[in-house]
């Protein structure tokens, strides 16, 4: 087993803040891809596991590109799985979409507009009438 695998593997015993922001992007990635899983498995919205991530603000801004594309993919999956209650987040994961994903990929844009509209459905509305969230033309 290569040192990658050993970390890979050791990494998926930390907790999930741990793992979606470890120094190795490798790590970040794959907890990202996990955490996507898990709410993509979830179906009652009220799942208490659902009330563990209030990371999304500082995943969705990663310096690194795919780890940031995998964040949004994490917090898409979180947002269709999640109810009107996971607003209380909108504004501060709004604020770092703006802020970091806007002017990325063409594959980023589409995603970050893609939890921009899922945010709206959860009606957090309120984070981009205050906002300056013009972004879909």
């Amino acid at each position: 087993m290569s040192e990658e695998e050993k970390l890979l593997k050791e990494a998926k015993k930390l907790p999930w803040e741990d793992r979606l922001l470890h120094k190795n992007w490798k790590v970040r990635n794959e907890a990202n891809i996990d955490l996507a899983s898990l709410c993509d498995s979830i179906i009652d919205p009220k799942d208490s596991r659902l009330r563990e991530f209030g990371l999304f603000s500082k995943t969705v801004a990663d310096s690194n590109a795919p780890v940031q594309e995998k964040a949004l993919d994490a917090l898409i999956a979180f947002l269709r799985a999640a109810d009107a209650d996971a607003g209380r987040h909108a504004k501060e994961v709004c604020d770092a979409i703006v802020a970091k994903c806007l002017t990325g990929r063409p594959k980023t844009v589409e995603k970050a507009q893609a939890a921009f509209m899922l945010w709206v459905e959860l009606e957090a509305v309120e984070a981009f009438l205050v906002g300056d969230f013009m972004v879909f033309g």
